[in-house]
């Protein structure tokens, strides 16, 4: 009978995440950002937008890969199917640690192309349905898309620095983003392991309650400077859209869109 609930249950948070997926942030949500040496690492995955969103319980539908990163090397991040919170990590390295997922590919559907022309103006595509209508492409259309994740967490120190994980869209800190607060870091977005200059990133912030949400342009380094405030917990996420596939084995998507998350919090000085 437990199982039988259990899974109920799971069906209904998947049905649920297909609903809202269509332009929302994905991301990792440790409960704690900073740990001692024998606490757990125990993380949500969220769907949703400006830190509120439905946690994603541990599947194959969205974990395609799942690794921690650390002074130590890269393991594998195993669960159990079904998990709310869907990480829990036992294992962790003093110093700076990784989390890295990445999501298979999925589809979403749209009916209008209006909602395609809101979704690729707010991240920075602002002429991409006027390229739809031009290809003749009907506003009955999928979408193909795939989503990376990281988060950045703390055990007993801040040393050690990010890692390129070699994902295909990444953001990567060039500067530990923990240490010397007072200083501006650098965060790199890369694509296709190429920096991405001149694109749009978004910078949502969360400090005793205060929400904030900024938005900044890699330079031609493909990075960008930022200053990061004590005590306040950060989501950074981008999107690249391409042309989809548009073969059958994809639903004849018309195009792709490959989402980037990183998470953090900072401690007090």
């Amino acid at each position: 009978m437990k199982f039988y609930i259990k899974r109920l249950i799971f069906i209904i948070i998947l049905s649920s995440i297909s609903n809202i997926s269509l332009s929302h942030e994905f991301w990792i949500d440790p409960k704690n950002y900073h740990l001692s040496n024998d606490e757990k690492a125990i993380a949500n995955i969220f769907i949703g937008e400006n830190f509120e969103g439905s946690p994603i319980p541990f599947t194959k539908e969205y974990f395609k890969i799942s690794f921690l990163h650390s002074k130590d090397g890269k393991s594998k991040i195993k669960g159990r199917l079904g998990d709310i919170p869907a990480l829990n990590i036992i294992k962790m390295s003093k110093g700076l640690n990784v989390i890295q997922i990445e999501s298979v590919i999925k589809y979403v559907e749209y009916q209008k192309l209006v909602k395609f022309e809101i979704f690729t103006r707010e991240k920075g595509y602002p002429n991409l349905a006027q390229k739809h209508k031009e290809n003749n492409y009907p506003e009955n259309f999928f979408e193909s898309y795939k989503r990376y994740a990281k988060s950045l967490i703390s055990v007993e120190n801040f040393d050690g620095k990010d890692i390129d994980t070699n994902m295909e869209f990444e953001l990567i800190f060039l500067d530990n983003p923990l240490k010397n607060l007072n200083e501006s870091k650098r965060i790199l977005l890369e694509y296709r392991n190429k920096i991405l200059a001149d694109h749009k990133v978004s910078i949502m912030s969360l400090n005793n309650g205060y929400f904030k949400k900024e938005y900044v342009r890699t330079n031609k380094g493909g990075y960008f400077d930022y200053l990061f405030k004590e005590n306040t917990k950060y989501l950074i996420e981008s999107v690249v859209i391409i042309e989809g596939s548009n073969k059958k084995k994809d639903n004849y998507a018309k195009w792709h869109s490959l989402w980037t998350s990183y998470t953090l919090k900072t401690p007090n000085k």
